[in-house]
């Protein structure tokens, strides 16, 4: 019988590929690429910032880290809907975006990837870096059970991922606020994706990219 599910979990070939952290040695690597990108070449953290990942939201989150040879070059912070809410309700309200028992909401947030590797290809990443990110969170995202994704994201500033989020299927939501938590004046907005739209653009469109997302990858290892 061909429809029989066999399972494949994927083995990160030469340690390059998008994974959960799960040790703290890969949340010390979370941490080094938040300071590196938002702290160093961003300027929007104090040098002096305590560890970033162990703050109110930290028990609710999963981290993605996208490794080249063995070395974390970008990341993304998945934060599950709680009692605490998302991040993003320290600075507006999202309530409108809810819908109890229809949507199950997750933020992503701080999102990133050195400067280095950014808008190139890497082995096993034929959309970069961001590409991988992307299929890993979705493939995570959707093994969890959650439905809809929220986005925060500056509007202005030179690497927002503003427009490859939209053109992948990220709505505007119409909420804009200001990010008081980091040193960087521009507006940001609330975007959000219905997990269940990206799933089926995978079989009304022939675009690369499209198959690359739903189809069986060894450098994605988020399903444990």
């Amino acid at each position: 019988m061909y429809w029989k599910f066999v399972d494949e979990p994927a083995v990160l070939s030469n340690d390059s590929g998008v994974f959960v952290a799960t040790s703290e040695s890969d949340l010390d690597n979370v941490d080094t690429l938040w300071r590196e990108v938002y702290g160093q070449e961003y300027g929007w953290l104090p040098a002096d910032s305590p560890a970033l990942h162990k703050d109110w939201y930290h028990p609710h989150s999963a981290y993605l880290v996208a490794a080249v040879n063995g070395r974390a070059v970008g990341t993304m912070r998945l934060v599950a809907d709680s009692p605490q809410q998302l991040p993003i309700e320290q600075f507006t309200s999202i309530e409108q975006l809810r819908d109890p028992g229809r949507r199950r909401l997750i933020e992503c947030q701080r999102l990133m990837v050195l400067k280095e590797y950014r808008n190139t290809r890497q082995a096993g990443m034929p959309f970069g870096v961001f590409g991988a990110l992307v299929k890993g969170c979705l493939h995570w995202c959707l093994r969890n059970g959650f439905s809809h994704i929220v986005a925060d994201l500056f509007v202005n500033t030179a690497t927002t991922p503003m427009a490859p989020l939209l053109a992948i299927g990220f709505e505007e939501t119409g909420i804009e606020f200001v990010d008081t938590e980091l040193d960087e004046p521009d507006l940001s907005v609330a975007l959000l994706l219905d997990l269940g739209e990206l799933f089926s653009r995978s079989f009304r469109s022939s675009s690369p990219f499209y198959r690359y997302l739903m189809e069986h990858d060894a450098h994605v290892a988020v399903y444990s």
